[in-house]
């Protein structure tokens, strides 16, 4: 069981001289931590996709017939950052004041540790993280294979995007049994990544006070709390989008064509995570070719990102469409939209799902509207994140809104915009108040702490009465009472 835990914290972090080596040829200045989180990502990816690749060549799925090839992948990273390796050296930056980052460290220590004792304490029992993620990984690894695309009793969701389900998969070939909580540990990482994430979308839209800002107000949303640690792969999805965002503005600010690669690299993570992106994906090519129209991006930089995405994405959707003849399932239920007054509000209307956070968001979108027709060609920042998010919110509320839980797909970039036009409205308001009103919103982020880590853990009740239950007394309790809303 050791060996199977400590293995998985390898494979998140064996790219990291690759992920520097790579970052390297970038104009930006590195940054140790932005590695580690994109290292991360890339890790999962890269392992996932070999099992692709594997799976669709008829190779039997083994511990190592997959962790060789990632070794070795790795390796020939390892050896160029190697050949290459130069001293860091230090990079000033604006420091955002004391209060905000210690605040966002503290949130951020609080709530990650709620949701990975709810990710490590429960097997997986929310709807679909029993019906299809983990069954289709316990297919996986009993068969050793992908799942067969004529496999009627699966109503075509085994077209889905494998990376979350093979990542189980994986877990439970190194147990040598299938063991949830390592699996929903993995997903649990991905969904917290997500914070590191906005910090340096924000940081690097803005500046580092919204940065921290950014990570506050995502921490601070009850729906992220919520579903983080569920094994679902919602957040995944949007963790690799707010990285191919992020790579995407870095791409636009510098034409540079390693941004621009990671950004396609991103991107195509995503739609390898869950197919909800697609829609997406197009949003992210109108950017980086208005960005290209604009001369900020260059021809060779579009297409390499472009490039990049087809070979982690394409492989999986092009064997659904010559397999079963679909590019994706027709699985969400359009049918129950709810395309009304109350759902094109939600940030608003639904409180219990958004707090604070949400009406920031909203006056953010309008704001940042309001900016973009007075003078677009100097909203840079307002067009990327409108374009990654206003489209996908339209998406939403027509087709998918009987769900809120689909606008985790946008919502970390939706969060940055939030933090942006808060940090601006803040300045507004006198400086005879900032003192006074700081220590209410501080007062307030502790409590709400308190709330977002309590919400984070079902079935607390169980926990406190027995702590040290059994796997079978966790999946009686699970399989019998429904989680905590």
């Amino acid at each position: 069981m050791i060996f199977a835990w400590a293995a998985v914290l390898l494979i998140f972090i064996i790219p990291y001289p690759s992920t520097v080596w790579l970052l390297r040829h970038s104009p930006f200045p590195p940054s140790k931590w932005l590695s580690l989180i994109l290292t991360a990502g890339l890790g999962i990816g890269l392992l996932t996709w070999i099992m692709m690749l594997e799976g669709m060549l008829g190779i039997p799925f083994a511990v190592w017939s997959i962790t060789l090839p990632y070794l070795l992948v790795n390796l020939i990273g390892t050896v160029l950052w190697w050949r290459n390796r130069i001293p860091t050296q230090p990079t000033s930056v604006e420091s955002a004041p004391k209060r905000l980052a210690f605040l966002g460290r503290l949130v951020v220590v609080v709530v990650s540790a709620a949701i990975l004792l709810n990710a490590v304490y429960w097997p997986f029992y929310k709807d679909d993280a029993v019906g299809i993620y983990a069954e289709q990984a316990h297919f996986m690894y009993a068969t050793r294979g992908l799942i067969p695309l004529d496999l009627t009793f699966y109503s075509y969701y085994q077209a889905y995007p494998m990376l979350v389900q093979l990542s189980y998969t994986y877990s439970y070939l190194l147990s040598g049994w299938e063991d949830p909580y390592l699996a929903k540990v993995i997903s649990t990482v991905l969904s917290l990544a997500c914070l590191g994430a906005v910090f340096y979308l924000g940081k690097t839209l803005y500046d580092e006070k919204a940065g921290w800002l950014a990570v506050l107000l995502l921490a601070l949303t009850p729906l992220f709390g919520r579903w983080a640690s569920s094994g679902y792969a919602d957040l995944p999805m949007a963790f690799y989008y707010t990285l191919a965002s992020l790579f995407a503005w870095r791409g636009w600010k510098s034409n540079n064509t390693v941004d621009a690669l990671i950004s396609g690299i991103a991107i195509g993570l995503g739609a390898w995570t869950k197919n909800a992106i697609l829609p997406a994906v197009g949003f992210w090519l109108i950017f980086m070719l208005l960005g290209l129209i604009r001369k900020h991006i260059s021809f060779k930089a579009v297409v390499v990102a472009c490039a990049a995405s087809a070979i982690v994405a394409a492989p999986w959707y092009l064997r659904n469409l010559v397999e079963a003849h679909l590019l994706m399932p027709a699985t969400a239920w359009t049918d129950q939209a709810a395309p009304n007054l109350s759902n094109l509000l939600v940030f608003i209307t639904h409180p219990e799902n958004f707090g604070f956070t949400g009406w920031l968001i909203l006056i953010g979108i309008v704001l940042a509207l309001v900016q973009v027709v007075r003078n677009w060609r100097s909203a840079d920042r307002d067009i990327l994140l409108l374009v990654f998010t206003l489209p996908y919110f339209a998406f939403w509320w027509i087709l998918a809104s009987y769900d809120r839980r689909f606008i985790l797909y946008f919502l970390p970039i939706l969060v940055v915009l939030a933090a942006g036009y808060g940090l601006k409205l803040w300045g507004h308001i006198p400086n005879n108040y900032h003192r006074s009103l700081g220590w209410l919103l501080t007062i307030i982020t502790l409590g709400m702490t308190l709330y977002i880590a309590s919400i984070s853990v079902d079935y607390k009740a169980e926990i406190l009465r027995d702590p040290l239950m059994n796997d079978a007394a966790k999946h009686a309790i699970v399989s019998t009472k429904p989680a905590e809303p």
